[in-house]
């Protein structure tokens, strides 16, 4: 029961004015609904999974040069390890960023998926050939490479998503 703010009396709910002195009731202000806000999910931001996708491949680098034993590394020989992360960086943002995000061009995105499903198997297949295989051995052909796959198959989603919702 509301009170009456003049005299303090009780009135009903429904009082327009004070029953004791006639003073007017306040009004309750209507309640104001908001429109449901959508929902954020995550990852669902091209402009975002672009990024990730690149700090995860570039720990994934770093990674490497932890996990490779220092003969390996100069076997293969400093340069062209560079070389080649290079070359894989610049087409990578190439196909992602430019191709992918920037132009909506999806489709672009599949090979370099495919690349990486290729890669996985064959670290997979590999695994039985290792002299002494240690724990970062186990993370390179396991762990390493599904990150960057996870993230270039829901960059493509969003991506196709993205696309139908301007069409």
């Amino acid at each position: 029961m509301p009170f009456c703010t003049a005299c303090g009396a009780k009135n009903p709910d429904d009082a327009r004015f004070c029953n004791a002195c006639g003073a007017a009731m306040p009004t309750a202000a209507p309640a104001v609904t908001a429109a449901p806000l959508a929902r954020i999910k995550p990852f669902d931001n091209p402009d975002e999974l672009w990024k990730m996708f690149f700090y995860v491949a570039i720990f994934n680098l770093v990674m490497y040069f932890f996990t490779t034993s220092s003969e390996d590394l100069v076997s293969y020989g400093m340069g062209v390890i560079v070389g080649i992360s290079a070359i894989y960086f610049g087409i990578a943002y190439w196909i992602i960023k430019v191709q992918g995000v920037d132009k909506s061009r999806s489709l672009w995105i599949l090979p370099l998926i495919a690349f990486h499903v290729y890669a996985y198997l064959d670290g997979l297949s590999a695994i039985d050939d290792l002299r002494d295989p240690n724990t970062f051995d186990f993370y390179d052909t396991y762990l390493s490479g599904l990150p960057e796959l996870f993230i270039l198959i829901k960059l493509f989603l969003a991506i196709r998503e993205r696309v139908s919702q301007k069409t």
